[in-house]
C-alpha cells in the first residue's frame, strides 16, 4: 500500500529562527497547531523526545524524528491517528521564510487509502492552511 501525503507552501514574513522557534516551543504549539487545548513535554523538544497534546477529551502522544534548526521539524503521532508523519521544512528567502508542511500517512487496509486519499483530502489540506496561517499570525505579534 502507498503512503497518502498532503503537501503546501507557503511564506511567512519572518526570519527562518524565529519561525523555527516558535514551531518547536512546546508552550506555543497549542496556539497554532488547530484544534490542540495544550501540549505537555518533559523539556525541550530534539530528536527522540515525546509531547502530549489535548486536544478536547481526545489526547495524542507525538514523538519527534526530526529536528534539524533552523530548518527541519517533524514529528509521528502515537495516539488516535497512529502513524501519522507530520514535516516542516524551512528555507530562507530575503527576509521571510518559506514554509513547506507535509502530512503523510501509511493506510493499514485499501478502503483506508480510498478514504484517505480521496475523502478526507479536503480536511487535511485545511489543516495544514490553518497551520501556516496561525504561524504567520503569531510570528506578526
Amino acid at each position: 500500500m502507498r503512503p497518502v501525503s498532503h503537501t503546501l507552501i507557503n511564506s511567512i514574513r519572518a526570519p527562518i529562527d524565529r519561525v523555527f522557534a516558535l514551531l518547536t516551543d512546546p508552550a506555543r504549539i497549542a496556539q497554532w497547531l488547530p484544534g490542540c487545548d495544550g501540549v505537555q513535554s518533559a523539556g525541550p523538544l530534539r530528536k527522540g523526545a515525546r509531547f502530549t497534546a489535548r486536544f478536547g477529551a481526545r489526547q495524542t502522544e507525538f514523538e519527534i524524528v526530526d529536528f534539524t534548526p533552523p530548518s527541519t521539524f517533524g514529528w509521528v503521532e502515537r495516539g488516535q491517528r497512529k502513524g501519522w508523519k507530520t514535516f516542516f521544512r524551512l528555507d530562507a528567502s530575503a527576509g521571510s521564510t518559506a514554509v513547506t508542511i507535509r502530512d503523510v500517512w501509511m493506510p493499514q487496509s485499501f478502503s483506508a487509502w480510498v478514504r484517505g486519499r480521496f475523502l478526507e483530502k479536503r480536511k487535511v489540506q485545511n489543516q495544514l492552511k490553518t497551520m501556516l496561517e496561525n504561524l504567520g499570525k503569531l510570528v506578526g505579534s
